[in-house]
């Protein structure tokens, strides 16, 4: 068996390594996966000088034929006390201590990286929340549990009407605000503002056990983002609250939708700074960004979000839009 970095550029050994991703998910949920697609796993994993780059291993017999798979998150200069990374194993070849070897190998790899802490994230599906089998495997090599998540999905498209009464029930309470919406591109003279809000957002969202930082974010940065989003063959639906008196952007909301495959669109990063929370801005954000996957008629059947349990207003905000659990994602960590 060989532990192998592999190139997202070869068709072949890419292939098998989500070939395995995909049908270990399939196992989880009993359907194909609702996560990352190919192209998008990809379009994270090709670019080195990215901020952020995906490596992918593979641990089998050859490249081309892996029992296991996994990846590090790299980052280049943000938060680089630890690395974050996911394992899958191929529902075929399981107990028989390849996802152990595999780990041990992703450490060694951390290790290198110079990351002491390493961050496993694994999700759980909608029968298993609480009890899935990474709850022993993790805790047996040593990983405790760091930050718990929970899945929501939101039925789509809304019952009519429905959105406008959320609109009108919460814009009272956010008078000195005005809400703002774009497709993919950031307007050019909010560009530096929307860079500061990214910058901000993991000290602003609440964490249990992973110390994070502030990360670097300009202009440029962005619009990397934005085009790294467009070669994963997504469109992004994005609003933004800005403060009437000071002109200053205050919070923002991403919603993505696959333009290959529409059926689930996927809720990404919502902020609002925290000296202006208690407005509703948070639930405003959520609905202009849904009025942006309305207006552009996709054939989206739900949308998909992931909160922090610690996240109570964002989890009430969801709830009041319809969401409902539908599973959990579990932070493993380990200081190597």
């Amino acid at each position: 068996m060989h532990f192998t970095r592999i190139d997202a550029n070869s068709d072949e050994k890419f292939d098998a390594w989500f070939g395995v991703l995909q049908r270990s998910e399939r196992s989880r949920d009993g359907e194909s996966g609702q996560g990352w697609h190919p192209d998008e796993w990809r379009a994270r994993s090709i670019d080195e000088t990215a901020p952020r780059v995906f490596h992918l291993y593979s641990y089998g017999p050859t490249a081309e034929r892996p029992v296991a798979v996994g990846a590090l998150e790299v980052t280049r200069d943000d938060n680089l006390a630890f690395i974050e990374g996911n394992l899958f194993v191929d529902p075929a070849e399981r107990r028989r201590g390849y996802g152990s070897t595999l780990l041990q190998e992703l450490e060694a790899a951390a290790r290198d990286l110079r990351r002491p802490t390493l961050v496993i994230f694994v999700i759980e599906g909608s029968r298993e929340i609480g009890s899935g089998p990474n709850r022993s495997f993790a805790a047996g090599h040593g990983y405790r549990i760091a930050e718990e998540h929970v899945r929501r999905d939101l039925e789509w498209p809304r019952p009519s009407g429905e959105l406008d009464h959320l609109w009108e029930t919460w814009s009272p309470f956010a008078t000195d605000y005005e809400i703002i919406s774009w497709t993919d591109g950031t307007p050019e003279e909010l560009v530096e503002a929307r860079a500061h809000l990214s910058a901000i957002m993991p000290t602003e969202a609440p964490h249990v056990d992973i110390d994070v930082e502030a990360e670097h974010w300009d202009a440029a940065r962005v619009r990397l983002h934005e085009a790294t989003t467009h070669r994963m063959g997504r469109d992004l639906l994005v609003a933004a609250a800005r403060h009437r008196a000071s002109g200053e952007l205050v919070g923002y909301s991403e919603l993505t939708v696959s333009r290959d495959q529409p059926q689930t669109a996927y809720q990404w990063d919502t902020l609002v700074v925290r000296r202006h929370r208690g407005h509703r801005l948070g639930g405003l954000l959520k609905v202009a960004t849904m009025r942006l996957l309305e207006s552009g008629q996709y054939p989206t059947r739900k949308i998909t979000t992931f909160n922090s349990m610690l996240n109570e207003p964002m989890i009430a905000v969801n709830e009041a839009l319809g969401a409902r659990v539908a599973g959990a994602m579990v932070a493993w960590r380990k200081d190597l």
